[in-house]
Parts: C-alpha cells; sequence; structure tokens
C-alpha cells in the first residue's frame, strides 16, 4: 500500500466532512439552480468513485493477508506430510530388517549411519550401535540388500566400517548357479569384480553371488551382488567379471553388525 492510499483510508472521515462542508458552502454562496444540480451530480460521482477504490484496496489487502495465512498453513502440511511418508519408509526399512532377523540364524545388532570414515582409514562409513564393544572388530555389516562390508575400528558405541568399495576389501564368494567360488573386490570404478574364475566355467550376466562362508569374517549365503559383464581373454587363465553390488552405498541409513556365534572350542573356555 503507498502512502497516498495509507492516508486517504486512515483519514477517510476527516475528508469525506471537509468535502460536504466545501459543497455547503459552494451551495449557500449561488443561487444558480443548474450549478447546484450539477455540484451534486458531480459530488455523488465523486464519492461513489472514492468509496469504490478504498473497498477494492480493502478487498486486495484483506485477500493478501489471507493468502500469506494460506500460504503459511500449505507449507506446515507439506511438512508434517514429509514427516508422515520418512515415518512410513522407516517403518517399512525396519519390517524388512526384523523379517532379516527372523531368518538369520546370528545375531544381528541395528546400527545408524552418521558419516563418512577417514579416507586414512578405510573407505566406509562411521557407524553408531547401543550394542557395540571391542569384540565386533572384524564383524560382518550387512543390510536389507545384502552385504556392505565389516567393522574395522570399534570405540564403543561408535565403529567404522569398510565398505566393499575399499581398495583393499576381499570377500570370498560364491556363484549361485553353478557353485564355483572366487573373490570379490573393488573394480576400481563404483562396482566391483569378480577374481579367480577359470575361463572353462560357464558365467552369465545375472548370476546372483554370495559369500560362500569360507570366512571366520562373512558368514555364507549374504547376497552381495549380480554379474553384469563377462570378458574372457584365451591368453589368460582367468575370466574378467564385473558385478553390481547389491547394496546402494550412497544410500545407506541403517545397517545391522552380525554378531557370529562363538566356536564349539570358544564356548568351552
Amino acid at each position: 500500500m503507498n502512502i497516498f492510499s495509507s492516508f486517504f483510508i486512515r483519514n477517510k472521515e476527516g475528508l469525506t466532512l471537509f468535502f460536504y462542508l466545501l459543497l455547503s458552502f459552494l451551495f449557500m454562496t449561488t443561487s444558480d439552480r443548474a450549478l447546484v444540480e450539477g455540484l451534486r451530480r458531480v459530488s455523488v460521482q465523486t464519492i461513489g468513485r472514492i468509496e469504490s477504490t478504498v473497498s477494492i484496496f480493502r478487498s486486495y489487502f484483506n485477500l493478501y493477508e489471507k493468502n500469506s495465512e494460506l500460504r503459511r498453513q500449505n507449507t506446515l502440511l507439506s511438512f508434517e506430510n514429509f514427516q508422515l511418508q520418512e515415518a512410513l519408509l522407516e517403518n517399512i526399512r525396519l519390517k524388512k530388517f526384523l523379517k532379516i532377523s527372523y531368518q538369520f540364524k546370528y545375531k544381528l545388532i541395528p546400527a545408524k549411519v552418521i558419516g563418512y570414515s577417514p579416507h586414512e582409514i578405510v573407505t566406509g562409513f562411521r557407524i553408531i550401535a547401543k550394542g557395540i564393544t571391542e569384540k565386533h572388530k572384524g564383524a560382518a555389516v550387512m543390510t536389507v540388500g545384502g552385504l556392505v562390508g565389516r567393522v574395522v575400528e570399534t570405540s564403543p558405541p561408535f565403529a567404522i566400517c569398510q565398505i566393499l568399495l575399499d581398495p583393499t576389501s576381499r570377500v570370498s564368494v560364491r556363484i549361485q548357479r553353478n557353485r564355483e567360488v572366487g573373490v570379490v573386490s573393488w573394480d576400481g570404478e563404483n562396482g566391483l569384480q569378480l577374481n579367480y574364475i577359470p575361463n572353462t566355467i560357464e558365467v552369465l550376466p545375472g548370476d546372483i553371488i554370495f559369500t560362500s562362508g569360507l570366512s571366520q569374517i562373512y558368514p555364507p549365503n549374504i547376497k552381495v551382488g549380480v554379474v553384469t559383464a563377462i570378458e574372457k581373454n584365451p591368453n589368460e587363465m582367468f575370466q574378467k567379471i564385473r558385478v553390481k553390488p547389491s547394496v546402494n552405498f550412497s544410500a545407506l541409513e541403517e545397517v545391522f553388525i552380525v554378531e557370529m556365534e562363538p566356536s564349539v572350542d570358544e564356548a568351552r573356555k
């Protein structure tokens, strides 16, 4: 609202009174009937237009205030809707976790990803969990999708998880379809490579890769990834096999630390 319209609205009654007094003075000082009638018509039209303008201004600013309030309420509703969606998605993830925990024979400790690990240590994440202890150093870490990596450092309740994309990571795996055993490592880009599979072994795109269980760190039958490409060189003994990880490492929020049961010898101690 500009200064003129603001002044007019605040002093509308006084200005109207002044206008009528001016007309009255003109009426009293003149006897010309035509002039009086003309002044009356002009005064009626003028007052009508002024009232109409004031009414438009009032309506505009009333609508502006209502629209502002509606936008505020819409923003709040949108935020609440987003919060409900996040709660629903978290519920779904937790249900999946619970389903895994019922089917998995090892104890699973839920942990939260809180950041990236220092690069001078490993490529991975910092995680936090209520149940983390020193004995979990070296334990496998997994999620709904499959294997994430392993715990390499602990400082309860925090830990550092080395992921499969770390250059030093090595995991013994098995091809589900033909049961062949190999070793998965980082491919130098955004995926994995399956090593030590001879050229004589048939490997197909879509073959699923699981942990072999031939390790004291990784339990068997945790999904690692899916074969995407195979390259055979007759001058080399082993195939070059590309594997897409089953876990989306850029979208991890919750993970599980796999607490393996002690061996018979350890249980007797």
